[in-house]
This record gives structure tokens, C-alpha cells and sequence, in this order.
């Protein structure tokens, strides 16, 4: 019998998928697992976390939250929706529908420590980092997925936005202070080591949409400070870097880090921000091709599309089953022709309990899937 287990053990790790994706072999096709280890109020509102929390407090991200709760209650809820939010049975339903690689964002509290000696990840709820211990040396070994461990949410902020924990909501102090910088790399570090010799870890996305005060300076420095530091570990996982918010076009960053291997460039592609005036006809017709030219003409480092979705706004609301699948269909081609692959926004939100299962919500890419209107 315990020959048969470690057969079937080493049959998991042989037949991984993980190692096709970091070689190229293979592009990624997955999903965000939004919410679970970094939270947003406005995609986990049903959750225990937000009961009796003033609305006052709901753009403010975790750190805001945890202020408010305290470690006495707010411990025990977030222990609760991290055990609820993402399970096992999610990830054998994303294999099922050939979801081969989840993007997951973490904060940089879940190392729990602070080399620079600051204390602000003290404020939030401790224990996340079982869970992601859970999901790469467990579920995702067990059912075929691969893992990139996503900074979220840096000490500081990187663009003052509630996905990224501002201590001061709307205010990024990341960039402004070197303790900040020196502790994403050494959570980037971290985390590439700790999961080095993991068979379904993918590799660590640097840093989740820096804008705000953040300068390109010094943007460009902690990625490269970051890559050099993980790679003389002689650690050759994936490293995904990605520039200011507002310059995600052929124009930035394409000359950036070519000599290194295993580096990708992220964008995140949504048909929303710049594209509030265009109706159904211009995102078909301008919108999704002009995304298309920009992945055609990219000349830098492979690209990959770390978030994207096929929701829009109201001025293109795809109404009917079939101009909504269509136009699903057409941008997901798109987005797979970027060269590393891509991630979707969101897994799930709780508007998928709230809501009436028949009304779409093009966040949830759960929802969509079960209900026949995507297909990956």
C-alpha cells in the first residue's frame, strides 16, 4: 500500500502541468482567486468579515477593516471566510472546466515579519499563510493547476487603492519610503523560497498595479533588485513585472529585463476604464482590436494577461445570450494570442448567492461557466 501511494504521489508530480506553463509549452489559461487572502467589499460583501461594518469603511481594503474589528473579532471572521471563501471543491471545479493555472493575491502581512522593522502588518488578521501553503502543496499538486502568487497589496500601497490595504485610504506611500521597497523584496524572496521546490508553483507576480506616487524609477529598481536576489537562490520560477498603471501599451517596459529568462510582462485588459463611450458595435470593432494590435506589436518579454473580464459598461451591455457569447468568444481569442497566457477577474463574488443565478454578472467567471455563456 505504500508503495501504491508514492507511485501515484510521484505519477502527480510527473504528469504536473506547471512545468509546460513556466517553459512556454503550454500558455496559461486560469483564473483570479479574488478576495480570499487580500479582500474588496465590493466582491465579498456577503462575507462575515463585513458584518456590522459601517459603510463608512468599505473602500478602505483590509487594513481599514482589521482597524476597525480588532484582532479580537476580526481574527476569528477572517479565519472564517479564508476556510470558506476558496475550498478544494473550487479548484476541482476550475480543472473541470480546463482552468490549468490560478493567480492569487496576498498582502505583504502574510510573511508575518518585517525586516525593516516596521509593525503596520501586525494590524491585520494572522494565519493566511496556511492557506496558501494549502493550495500549492495540496489542491493545486492534487488536482493539476499551477500557482502565481501575486503581491498584492505592498507595505505602504503601491497605488492608494482598497485591493492594496492603504494605511490612508487613497494614499500610496510605498515608492516614498526604501523600508517599503526592501520589504516587497524581501517577501518576493520569501515567497519564491518557500515555495521553490513546490511541483505546482508557478513563480511570484512583483507587484499588482503600481500607480499613484509610485515613479517608474523606482518601480524598475525593486524588479530588478527582486529578480537578481531570487535568482541567486538559483530559483528559475516565473516573475511577472508590470509597469504603471497607465502605461500598459508597446510603449513601456518593452526593452525592460529582456536578458532574463522566466520574467513575463503583465497587463490587465478590461474593456471598462477608457472604453465608457463605446456601444456594443465599438468594442467589437474598435475596442477589442485595438487590444489585439497592441499584443500584436509588443516586442518585450512574453505577456501575460494577469486580469481581464468580459464585463462592460452599461453603454455596451450585450444584452442577449448571443451577442453576450459572441462577444465573450471574440475577446477571450484575443487575450489568449498574449504569449505567457492569462488569468480572469474574478473566480467568484458574492453577488453568485445574492443575485438570482439567471442574472449574469460578468465578474464571475464560476458563474458564467456554469451557465453556459463562456467557455474557456
Amino acid at each position: 500500500m505504500r508503495f501504491i501511494l508514492l507511485f501515484l504521489m510521484m505519477t502527480f508530480v510527473l504528469s504536473h502541468i506547471q512545468p509546460d506553463i513556466r517553459s512556454g509549452k503550454v500558455k496559461s489559461k486560469g483564473v483570479n482567486l479574488g478576495g480570499w487572502l487580500v479582500v474588496e467589499h465590493w466582491m465579498t460583501s456577503s462575507s462575515v468579515i463585513w458584518q456590522g461594518v459601517p459603510e463608512y469603511y468599505h473602500g478602505y481594503g483590509e487594513y481599514g477593516l482589521m482597524s476597525y474589528l480588532g484582532h479580537n473579532v476580526g481574527d476569528e471572521r477572517f479565519e472564517k471566510h479564508r476556510q470558506e471563501w476558496i475550498t478544494e471543491q473550487d479548484i476541482v471545479e476550475m480543472a473541470s472546466y480546463g482552468i490549468n493555472t490560478v493567480r492569487v493575491s496576498i498582502g505583504f502581512w502574510i510573511a508575518g515579519f518585517d525586516k525593516t522593522g516596521g509593525s503596520d502588518w501586525k494590524v491585520f488578521a494572522p494565519n493566511g499563510l496556511k492557506y496558501l501553503d494549502l493550495l500549492i502543496k495540496n489542491w493545486a499538486v492534487k488536482h493539476n493547476v499551477a500557482v502565481l502568487v501575486q503581491i498584492h497589496a505592498a507595505k505602504g500601497s503601491q497605488n492608494g487603492l482598497d485591493h492594496s490595504a492603504p494605511p490612508v485610504p487613497g494614499q500610496s506611500y510605498w515608492a516614498q519610503y526604501p523600508e517599503n521597497v526592501r520589504n516587497t523584496v524581501d517577501l518576493a524572496v520569501f515567497l519564491a523560497e518557500r515555495y521553490k521546490q513546490e511541483i505546482a508553483f508557478l513563480g511570484v507576480g512583483l507587484l499588482n498595479e503600481p500607480s499613484g506616487t509610485t515613479d517608474e524609477a523606482t518601480l524598475k529598481q525593486y524588479y530588478l533588485t527582486a529578480i537578481s536576489e531570487i535568482r541567486a537562490t538559483g530559483n528559475d520560477c516565473i516573475l511577472t513585472v508590470a509597469p504603471l498603471l497607465y502605461q500598459q501599451d508597446p510603449d513601456h517596459f518593452n526593452d525592460f529585463a529582456l536578458k532574463e529568462t522566466h520574467v513575463w510582462q503583465e497587463w490587465h485588459k478590461y474593456l471598462i476604464w477608457g472604453y465608457e463611450d463605446m456601444n456594443e458595435d465599438q468594442i467589437l470593432n474598435i475596442g477589442i482590436p485595438g487590444v489585439q494590435h497592441q499584443l500584436d506589436i509588443w516586442k518585450g518579454n512574453p505577456l501575460f494577461i494577469g486580469e481581464w473580464s468580459i464585463a462592460t459598461t452599461n453603454n455596451a451591455p450585450f444584452a442577449s445570450e448571443e451577442s453576450f457569447k459572441s462577444f465573450g468568444n471574440k475577446y477571450r481569442d484575443t487575450i489568449t494570442s498574449a504569449k505567457g497566457g492569462w488569468t480572469y477577474w474574478t473566480w467568484k463574488t458574492s453577488y453568485d448567492e445574492t443575485q438570482d443565478i439567471s442574472k449574469r454578472n460578468s465578474w464571475s467567471l464560476r458563474q458564467l461557466l456554469r451557465n453556459g455563456w463562456f467557455t474557456i
